[in-house]
């Protein structure tokens, strides 16, 4: 993919996913992306990589996401939004007793297209965002080894937190009704390891 459309397409995300703040804050955000395009690699090694590599199948990538997770058991697997046939990914929807609900969505970034479909992840590895609103906030930060960009919604008391993981896996989760505690109780509980062998 030619980096001019990629570009493009970064600013064209950040400027949807910000158009809930302030022209302040939207101009932070676009200063933000830009600078992490300008930081990002000179080589082409990290694409180059996820080109060369075999993407994971559906299949495998269902068999990562547990059968329970904590107190959480996986009610049905997602469709996935995900058009291109070389692109895989898969995602699941976790209920327990407590009337909290999880989301879990993973996609692997091997193969020609694949980058594109990590985008946001890998964004977040580079940037710097720290927005608050009296309704919430998002931000960038790292946890436990994991550079995650988070959004909370405090109407809904929801929380999404997005991450690559060994460059190559974009993993999203989404909760309701959890703490922020709690979901990173699960999130730790998750085997990322085993991506490893895929």
């Amino acid at each position: 993919m030619k980096p001019q459309k990629t570009y493009f397409i970064i600013l064209l995300l950040f400027f949807i996913w910000s158009c809930n703040t302030n022209k302040k804050e939207s101009k932070e955000i676009l200063q933000e992306t830009v600078k992490a395009v300008k930081k990002a690699p000179k080589s082409n090694d990290f694409r180059e990589r996820l080109k060369t590599t075999e993407p994971a199948t559906e299949a495998q990538l269902k068999n990562w996401l547990p059968e329970n997770l904590g107190n959480f058991k996986r009610e049905t697997f997602t469709t996935s939004r995900i058009s291109q046939n070389s692109i895989a990914s898969a995602g699941a929807i976790y209920k327990n007793d407590e009337n909290q609900k999880l989301e879990i969505t993973i996609v692997d970034g091997a193969s020609k297209d694949g980058l594109l479909a990590i985008n946001t992840h890998y964004m977040a590895q580079n940037m710097k965002i720290n927005s608050n609103k009296a309704s919430g906030y998002e931000k960038t930060y790292e946890r436990n080894g994991l550079k995650v960009l988070e959004t909370y919604a405090k109407k809904d008391n929801f929380y999404r937190v997005l991450f690559l993981y060994d460059m190559r896996f974009g993993i999203t989760l989404k909760s309701y009704n959890l703490s922020n505690d709690e979901l990173w109780s699960l999130i730790d509980k998750l085997d990322k390891s085993e991506l490893n062998n895929l």
